[in-house]
Protein backbone atom coordinates (compact mmCIF):
# COMPACT_ATOMS: atom_id res chain seq x y z
CA UNK A 1 0.00 0.00 0.00
CA UNK A 2 2.70 2.15 1.02
CA UNK A 3 3.65 2.29 -2.49
CA UNK A 4 0.65 3.30 -4.46
CA UNK A 5 -0.02 5.89 -1.91
CA UNK A 6 3.38 7.28 -2.59
CA UNK A 7 2.90 7.11 -5.92
CA UNK A 8 -0.54 9.03 -5.89
CA UNK A 9 0.79 11.61 -3.25
CA UNK A 10 4.04 12.45 -5.57
CA UNK A 11 1.89 12.65 -9.17
CA UNK A 12 -0.98 14.03 -8.01
CA UNK A 13 -2.89 16.52 -5.42
CA UNK A 14 -4.06 13.84 -3.80
CA UNK A 15 -1.91 12.83 -0.40
CA UNK A 16 -2.35 9.75 2.04
CA UNK A 17 -0.80 9.27 5.15
CA UNK A 18 1.64 6.86 4.83
CA UNK A 19 5.66 6.48 4.85
CA UNK A 20 6.80 7.61 1.68
CA UNK A 21 8.24 4.95 -0.40
CA UNK A 22 9.56 6.27 -3.75
CA UNK A 23 11.10 2.88 -4.83
CA UNK A 24 7.89 1.02 -4.07
CA UNK A 25 6.16 3.44 -5.95
CA UNK A 26 7.37 3.76 -9.72
CA UNK A 27 5.73 0.74 -11.01
CA UNK A 28 2.40 1.99 -9.89
CA UNK A 29 2.52 5.62 -11.96
CA UNK A 30 0.16 3.71 -14.59
CA UNK A 31 -2.30 3.18 -12.10
CA UNK A 32 -2.28 6.62 -11.31
CA UNK A 33 -2.58 7.78 -14.70
CA UNK A 34 -5.38 5.28 -15.42
CA UNK A 35 -7.42 6.84 -11.99
CA UNK A 36 -6.87 10.35 -13.98
CA UNK A 37 -8.40 8.78 -17.15
CA UNK A 38 -10.98 7.07 -14.94
CA UNK A 39 -12.45 10.78 -14.46
CA UNK A 40 -11.76 12.05 -18.29
CA UNK A 41 -14.36 9.10 -18.93
CA UNK A 42 -16.80 9.79 -15.77
CA UNK A 43 -16.85 13.87 -16.78
CA UNK A 44 -17.62 12.70 -20.60
CA UNK A 45 -20.55 10.60 -19.40
CA UNK A 46 -22.22 14.20 -18.43
CA UNK A 47 -22.63 14.46 -21.85
CA UNK A 48 -22.09 18.58 -21.20
CA UNK A 49 -20.97 21.15 -23.75
CA UNK A 50 -18.16 21.76 -21.36
CA UNK A 51 -16.81 18.40 -20.89
CA UNK A 52 -13.64 19.47 -22.72
CA UNK A 53 -13.24 22.80 -20.67
CA UNK A 54 -13.63 20.23 -17.20
CA UNK A 55 -11.85 17.57 -18.59
CA UNK A 56 -8.63 20.35 -19.39
CA UNK A 57 -9.12 21.72 -16.00
CA UNK A 58 -9.15 18.68 -14.27
CA UNK A 59 -5.78 17.55 -15.61
CA UNK A 60 -4.10 20.32 -14.31
CA UNK A 61 -5.74 20.75 -10.89
CA UNK A 62 -4.94 16.80 -10.31
CA UNK A 63 -1.67 16.90 -11.13
CA UNK A 64 -1.19 20.33 -9.35
CA UNK A 65 0.44 21.36 -12.79
CA UNK A 66 3.42 19.40 -11.90
CA UNK A 67 4.34 17.69 -15.51
CA UNK A 68 3.01 21.31 -17.07
CA UNK A 69 6.02 22.63 -14.98
CA UNK A 70 8.44 20.85 -16.62
CA UNK A 71 6.86 20.91 -20.25
CA UNK A 72 7.58 24.74 -19.60
CA UNK A 73 11.15 24.55 -18.22
CA UNK A 74 12.83 21.99 -21.00
CA UNK A 75 11.30 23.92 -23.78
CA UNK A 76 12.88 26.95 -22.60
CA UNK A 77 15.93 24.67 -22.26
CA UNK A 78 16.26 22.65 -25.00
CA UNK A 79 14.87 25.36 -28.04
CA UNK A 80 17.75 28.00 -26.41
CA UNK A 81 20.25 25.81 -28.38
CA UNK A 82 22.95 26.55 -25.34
CA UNK A 83 25.05 23.50 -23.93
CA UNK A 84 24.17 21.12 -21.55
CA UNK A 85 25.31 22.49 -18.56
CA UNK A 86 23.30 25.70 -19.70
CA UNK A 87 20.39 23.67 -20.18
CA UNK A 88 20.07 22.12 -17.42
CA UNK A 89 20.59 25.57 -15.49
CA UNK A 90 17.73 27.11 -17.53
CA UNK A 91 15.17 24.06 -16.25
CA UNK A 92 16.31 25.03 -12.64
CA UNK A 93 15.02 28.63 -13.24
CA UNK A 94 11.67 29.66 -11.47
CA UNK A 95 10.70 32.01 -14.09
CA UNK A 96 9.15 30.83 -17.58
CA UNK A 97 10.40 32.00 -21.43
CA UNK A 98 8.70 32.40 -24.78
CA UNK A 99 9.57 28.61 -25.70
CA UNK A 100 7.93 27.29 -22.24
CA UNK A 101 4.41 29.46 -22.77
CA UNK A 102 4.08 28.32 -26.29
CA UNK A 103 4.35 24.67 -25.03
CA UNK A 104 1.74 25.64 -22.27
CA UNK A 105 -0.86 27.25 -24.95
CA UNK A 106 -0.37 24.32 -27.95
CA UNK A 107 -0.85 21.21 -25.14
CA UNK A 108 -3.47 22.73 -23.89
CA UNK A 109 -5.24 24.24 -26.73
CA UNK A 110 -4.90 20.77 -28.86
CA UNK A 111 -6.15 18.58 -25.40
CA UNK A 112 -8.91 20.67 -25.71
CA UNK A 113 -9.75 20.56 -29.08
CA UNK A 114 -9.21 16.82 -29.68
CA UNK A 115 -11.51 15.98 -26.95
CA UNK A 116 -14.60 17.49 -29.19
CA UNK A 117 -13.72 14.51 -31.47
CA UNK A 118 -13.10 11.37 -29.77
CA UNK A 119 -16.46 9.50 -29.76
CA UNK A 120 -15.06 6.29 -27.61
CA UNK A 121 -14.66 7.77 -23.99
CA UNK A 122 -12.96 4.50 -22.64
CA UNK A 123 -9.35 5.62 -24.92
CA UNK A 124 -9.58 8.63 -21.97
CA UNK A 125 -8.55 5.59 -19.46
CA UNK A 126 -5.51 4.35 -21.14
CA UNK A 127 -3.68 8.07 -22.65
CA UNK A 128 -2.91 9.40 -19.05
CA UNK A 129 -1.57 5.72 -17.61
CA UNK A 130 0.13 5.48 -21.15
CA UNK A 131 2.01 8.70 -20.92
CA UNK A 132 3.21 8.10 -17.25
CA UNK A 133 4.39 4.52 -18.41
CA UNK A 134 6.63 6.27 -20.43
CA UNK A 135 7.93 8.28 -17.46
CA UNK A 136 9.24 4.79 -16.07
CA UNK A 137 10.93 3.63 -19.37
CA UNK A 138 12.83 7.26 -19.34
CA UNK A 139 14.13 6.64 -15.82
CA UNK A 140 15.72 2.88 -16.90
CA UNK A 141 17.33 3.97 -19.88
CA UNK A 142 19.07 7.37 -18.71
CA UNK A 143 20.31 8.53 -15.21
CA UNK A 144 18.78 11.38 -13.17
CA UNK A 145 21.11 14.43 -14.46
CA UNK A 146 21.86 16.28 -10.72
CA UNK A 147 23.19 15.68 -7.90
CA UNK A 148 19.97 16.17 -6.27
CA UNK A 149 16.32 16.86 -7.08
CA UNK A 150 12.65 16.24 -6.57
CA UNK A 151 12.78 13.22 -8.81
CA UNK A 152 16.30 11.85 -7.89
CA UNK A 153 14.74 9.38 -4.94
CA UNK A 154 12.94 7.56 -7.50
CA UNK A 155 15.95 6.54 -9.87
CA UNK A 156 16.65 2.82 -8.79
CA UNK A 157 18.12 -0.45 -10.22
CA UNK A 158 14.51 -1.19 -12.30
CA UNK A 159 13.21 -4.66 -12.34
CA UNK A 160 10.56 -6.35 -14.57
CA UNK A 161 7.80 -6.28 -12.66
CA UNK A 162 8.25 -2.50 -11.98
CA UNK A 163 7.10 -2.34 -15.95
CA UNK A 164 4.17 -5.22 -15.15
CA UNK A 165 1.04 -3.05 -14.36
CA UNK A 166 2.14 -1.06 -17.36
CA UNK A 167 1.99 -3.89 -20.15
CA UNK A 168 -0.62 -5.56 -18.70
CA UNK A 169 -2.67 -2.15 -19.50
CA UNK A 170 -1.18 -2.23 -22.85
CA UNK A 171 -2.64 -5.63 -23.02
CA UNK A 172 -6.04 -4.64 -21.96
CA UNK A 173 -6.10 -1.65 -24.49
CA UNK A 174 -6.26 -4.70 -27.19
CA UNK A 175 -9.19 -6.52 -25.37
CA UNK A 176 -10.89 -2.79 -24.36
CA UNK A 177 -10.44 -0.58 -27.57
CA UNK A 178 -11.25 -0.80 -30.80
CA UNK A 179 -8.66 -2.78 -32.57
CA UNK A 180 -7.10 -0.52 -35.21
CA UNK A 181 -7.16 2.55 -32.69
CA UNK A 182 -5.32 0.22 -30.14
CA UNK A 183 -2.25 -0.73 -32.63
CA UNK A 184 -2.23 2.65 -33.88
CA UNK A 185 -1.87 4.37 -30.28
CA UNK A 186 0.74 1.60 -29.66
CA UNK A 187 2.92 2.40 -32.85
CA UNK A 188 2.85 6.04 -31.96
CA UNK A 189 3.21 5.63 -28.08
CA UNK A 190 6.18 3.12 -28.07
CA UNK A 191 7.88 5.57 -31.05
CA UNK A 192 7.25 8.48 -29.53
CA UNK A 193 8.94 6.67 -26.38
CA UNK A 194 11.92 5.25 -28.10
CA UNK A 195 12.66 9.16 -30.06
CA UNK A 196 12.56 11.05 -27.02
CA UNK A 197 14.76 8.62 -25.60
CA UNK A 198 17.33 8.91 -28.65
CA UNK A 199 16.67 12.83 -28.33
CA UNK A 200 17.48 13.65 -24.79
CA UNK A 201 20.32 10.94 -25.20
CA UNK A 202 22.00 12.90 -27.37
CA UNK A 203 21.07 16.56 -26.11
CA UNK A 204 21.76 16.12 -22.13
CA UNK A 205 22.57 12.46 -21.68
CA UNK A 206 20.26 12.51 -18.92
CA UNK A 207 16.82 13.09 -17.45
CA UNK A 208 15.55 15.53 -14.95
CA UNK A 209 11.90 15.40 -12.84
CA UNK A 210 11.75 18.60 -15.66
CA UNK A 211 12.26 15.95 -18.59
CA UNK A 212 9.95 13.06 -17.43
CA UNK A 213 7.45 15.66 -16.67
CA UNK A 214 7.81 17.11 -20.62
CA UNK A 215 7.92 13.90 -21.56
CA UNK A 216 4.01 13.00 -19.94
CA UNK A 217 2.85 15.92 -21.42
CA UNK A 218 4.52 15.28 -25.14
CA UNK A 219 3.00 11.38 -25.20
CA UNK A 220 0.01 12.51 -23.65
CA UNK A 221 -1.49 15.28 -26.02
CA UNK A 222 0.50 13.66 -28.75
CA UNK A 223 -1.51 10.53 -28.46
CA UNK A 224 -4.53 12.67 -27.67
CA UNK A 225 -4.68 14.19 -31.01
CA UNK A 226 -4.03 10.95 -32.59
CA UNK A 227 -7.34 9.79 -31.15
CA UNK A 228 -9.24 12.66 -32.39
CA UNK A 229 -7.32 11.74 -35.83
CA UNK A 230 -9.19 8.35 -36.00
CA UNK A 231 -11.94 9.27 -34.65
CA UNK A 232 -12.56 12.07 -37.05
CA UNK A 233 -11.03 10.17 -40.75
CA UNK A 234 -11.84 6.37 -39.85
Amino acid sequence: MKGICSAFSFLTTIRFRCDFDPEGAVKYFPVVGAFIGGFLYLFSLLKSPFFQIISVVWLVFITGGLHLDGLADTSDAIFSHKTKDKMLEIMKDSHIGTFGVLALILDILIKFTSLFFIRDALVLIFIPAYSRFLALYLMKKLPYGRQNGTAKVFFKEFKLTDFLIGYTLILASFFILPLYLSIILNIVFFTCGFLLFEYFKHKLGVVTGDVLGFSIEVSEVLLFFIASLYFSYI
